[in-house]
């Protein structure tokens, strides 16, 4: 046992021994950390963002109904009586404008954004009801789901689902986790990045370094040194997946707060018929980041013990990642379905989204369960392909 966790730790030295694995993760970082301050930048100065926290929360948990954005449209309309002298003009000229810049004013606007990205049209915003809002709410999802490709009876099942929701529902401020569902994606593509400059050469370096020999000399041959490799190469993408999610979420914590895990979905990402809080989304999201990572990880791992090289499966995983950026023609029927599940849009918010299903499976369910068995299948296969290099070369 001891010298199985000696072999494990001397993988884990030798994999972050490398430059090249901390000058990427640096480089990452700084990109995460770039992203977020641009992000909070498009927001405006930090201290609109703070006063509009502390205005919004003081309608946390109060439910959207008729008389809440009543209330909500009346403030604005005083806001831009009692200081525009051009309010009339103004209102005649383009009122969805206006009514926009009187909720900025009022330290609003997140609240004003979220309504708009329902209703779609800014002069609507000023004169919502509750009835109204959840019913376009409602046919966003159904739009959404034809656009997708999905079928009706896929769509009517996720309507069930979003009519299960207890309506009205309450309204969250839930800056954070808007934030950070609008650069996931970006994260996504740093991590998969950092991950392949990390495990490129765990199994290539043997032949560039001429180890290979040496490792199969020993008692045990190859297998013990392999199992080793396999689990160091994921707890070092596992760690370093943490830090890059971690340093997302510690910005957007910073900055906006760590309120409204509380809220249902619908408080960050309006057209998700899903009936889940924020908080577990949020869970969901780090749930598939750790095994989409896994996933990679090990996908490199087989890709550097294949080619011998780390240059070839740096190519490689390079060109996966980028077909992994086009979508494929919904008129394909399965195949557009099932290439929805690719794992480089696991991490996407659209995942949230989706109304494709696969059985009684949601996407996110599906892909839980497709890269749970392909894990398990490129563990098997690396193991067979050590062992059966190792009986050829001897």
């Amino acid at each position: 046992m001891n010298n199985c966790f000696t072999m494990y730790t001397a993988e884990i030295k030798k994999i972050l021994a490398k430059k090249a694995v901390w000058i990427a993760m640096t480089i990452g970082l700084a990109f995460v950390l770039l992203v977020g301050v641009t992000n909070l930048s498009a927001e405006g100065h930090i201290s609109y963002v703070k006063d509009s926290r502390t205005e919004l929360a003081k309608i946390e948990g109060k439910a959207m109904d008729d008389s809440f954005f009543m209330n909500f449209q009346n403030e604005v309309i005083e806001e831009l009586k009692a200081n525009s002298v051009q309010y009339e003009k103004l209102m005649a000229y383009d009122s969805g404008v206006a009514f926009m810049n009187g909720a900025n004013a009022i330290g609003k606007k997140s609240l004003f954004d979220f309504i708009y990205n329902v209703v779609r049209d800014r002069s609507l915003v000023e004169t919502i009801t509750g009835d109204a809002f959840y019913e376009k709410m409602r046919e966003d999802i159904i739009n959404d789901g034809r656009e997708l490709g999905a079928s009706e009876e896929e769509i009517n099942v996720w309507l069930k689902e979003y009519d299960s929701i207890n309506q009205p529902m309450k309204y969250y401020y839930a800056g954070s986790y808007s934030n950070i569902l609008d650069v996931s994606f970006f994260v996504g593509w740093v991590l998969f990045l950092n991950i392949a400059v990390a495990l490129a050469g765990v199994f290539a370096d043997e032949k560039t370094y001429r180890t290979d020999a040496i490792i199969l000399s020993t008692r045990k041959g190859r297998m013990p040194i392999c199992l080793a490799k396999i689990a160091a190469g994921i707890s070092v993408v596992l760690f370093q997946g943490i830090v890059i999610i971690g340093t997302l979420f510690g910005i957007m914590f910073a900055f906006f707060g760590a309120e409204g895990s509380l809220g249902m979905i619908q408080n960050v990402i309006p057209s998700s018929p899903w009936n889940i809080t924020i908080g577990q989304m949020v869970g969901i999201f780090i749930l598939l980041a750790m095994i989409t990572t896994i996933l990679f990880a090990l996908t490199n791992m087989l890709l550097s013990h294949i080619t011998h090289s780390s240059v070839a499966t740096l190519a490689i995983h390079a060109a996966i990642l980028f077909v992994g950026l086009f979508n494929v023609p919904k008129s394909l029927g399965i195949i557009a379905k099932l290439w929805q599940l690719r794992p480089t849009m696991a991490l996407y918010y659209g995942t949230f989204c989706n109304t494709y299903r696969y059985g009684k499976m949601n996407n996110v369910e599906a892909s839980v369960v497709i890269y749970g068995l392909c894990i398990a299948v490129l563990i098997v296969v690396l193991l067979a392909s050590y062992r059966k290099s190792q009986v050829e070369s001897r």
